[in-house]
């Protein structure tokens, strides 16, 4: 699934080719639900691209086009979609008679366009943490979270301690922290660590333009080359870059999980 890095470099790559241009018609999979309210969008300019955690959000005045991605899901301005892409879902033609896309061959992704603002109708997004690479990611309040914490890796999964991380990066923060996913309550000094690792693995993976492993593609087309740089995510078998202990892989909260046995102990 893409994660902050991979929806970041997406938007990035779209915005100077999305924003200031008006949607003059949509066609969707009209029974699909989802896909919600998209022809609602006809007509409307696309004043900023912008993201939220894993989210990808069109401003459109007093509307906003929220878009996941799902396990699968990419997107794409192009003056027609390719014939290669054959799970293409919703379309948007563009006022410069470029068409804006989604292809989702799984089909866990969605759009929905809502009122500006209102996300009562997801959840996930309506409580979600503070942006990890923005200034209202403050040390205070993520360390008093974590001395709370039952079970590290679900809760920072949960997107409400910060915004953005799934699998690959949570995996790959922990084992720079040397904290084990299954951890508890935090020291001060540990929550420090894990602060610092998450900002640097999503830095990171910004910088690398993106995990790829089969599916992801940025707003070009292009695979991402942060698979080249992971310290524990997919590297089962490889020496740990702290210890030279080979990493193994194992299940946290039913989700596969790389890590350091030797590093990352469950007790302290």
């Amino acid at each position: 699934m893409p994660e902050l890095p991979e929806v970041e470099t997406i938007r990035r790559d779209l915005a100077p080719l999305l924003e200031g241009r008006r949607i003059t018609r949509v066609t969707e999979a009209l029974a699909d639900p989802h896909y919600r309210n998209l022809i609602e969008a006809v007509g409307r300019s696309i004043r900023r691209l912008r993201r939220r955690g894993k989210y990808m959000i069109a401003e459109l005045g007093d509307r906003e086009l929220v878009m996941h991605l799902g396990m699968t899901g990419q997107v794409g301005v192009m003056p027609q979609v390719p014939p290669t892409l054959r799970h293409v879902h919703v379309t948007f033609e563009l006022d410069n008679r470029e068409v804006f896309f989604f292809n989702d061959q799984r089909r866990f992704g969605y759009l929905m366009l809502v009122p500006a603002g209102d996300y009562a109708a997801i959840p996930t997004l309506a409580a979600m943490g503070p942006e990890p690479l923005e200034p209202d990611f403050a040390f205070e309040p993520f360390a008093r979270a974590m001395a709370h914490a039952k079970t590290l890796k679900p809760l920072l999964l949960s997107q409400r301690p910060v915004a953005g991380l799934g699998n690959i990066y949570v995996d790959e923060a922990l084992h720079r922290a040397k904290l084990h996913p299954e951890r508890g309550a935090l020291t001060r000094a540990e929550a420090r660590r894990l602060y610092d690792a998450i900002r640097e693995v999503l830095a990171t993976g910004i910088q690398n333009r993106g995990t790829t492993f089969k599916d992801y593609r940025d707003g070009m087309g292009r695979y991402g080359t942060n698979q080249e740089f992971l310290w524990a995510f997919d590297q089962e078998g490889k020496p740990c870059r702290h210890c030279g202990t080979p990493i193994e892989k194992t299940r946290v909260g039913n989700r596969g999980t790389y890590l350091c046995p030797c590093c990352q102990r469950a007790k302290r």
